[in-house]
């Protein structure tokens, strides 16, 4: 892996929910759960006013529930959730195709878990010619992995960001981080201060 150079394009972003369910969320205390959903919320609600498009993933649905309500909410209606029952998703055929199908190749991940799914998809979809960037306050496993696993994915050479960096880095300009945040338009949630 080579260093970047460049800032995170939303022209070239695609946001990826990785396993979002309350199979996942419920292995974490009540304070990092909340954290970690409103970090997530907050990520895909600037991600969809910059019309960045998003795919969802979910593990075992049966098992592991749904997409968390409080991300459905922000997401566009009837979005598709697709099923793996694999760690890695760039191992999720449906998925894959889509991913392919379209020209954006900066993959930013949020989700559960950081030391397996999020990891083992931000290897794969390297693999496959993409930029993955994970998001580490959008992020989560239980402790003490969520930290072990941000350490792995810095160790394979990959980007790791916190949900306002990105976002800076998604709106670039001062006049459209105002348009996007100015007056309480889209609020950041507790511990982020833009």
């Amino acid at each position: 892996m080579t260093a970047q150079t460049t800032l995170i394009d939303r022209n070239d972003s695609i946001l990826i929910l990785i396993d979002c369910q309350e199979g996942f969320l419920k292995k974490l205390d009540t304070a990092r759960r909340d954290s970690v959903l409103s970090t997530m919320s907050f990520v895909v609600e600037v991600a969809g006013r910059l019309g960045i498009p998003t795919f969802v993933t979910v593990e075992m649905p049966d098992k592991h529930g749904p997409t968390a309500t409080a991300l459905m909410a922000q997401l566009p209606p009837g979005i598709t959730e697709y099923t793996k029952n694999v760690f890695n998703l760039a191992a999720a055929p449906d998925l894959m195709a889509a991913l392919q199908a379209q020209p954006r190749r900066t993959a930013v991940l949020i989700g559960l878990e950081t030391d397996v799914c999020v990891l083992q998809s931000a290897v794969g979809l390297a693999q496959l010619g993409f930029r993955p960037v994970v998001i580490a306050d959008a992020t989560a496993s239980p402790a003490p992995e969520h930290a072990f696993g941000l350490d792995r994915i810095r160790i394979f050479g990959f980007e790791v960001l916190r949900a306002k960096g990105l976002c800076y880095e998604w709106t670039r300009q001062v006049d459209t981080a105002d348009a996007l945040f100015g007056d309480g338009r889209v609020r950041a949630p507790a511990g982020i201060v833009l």
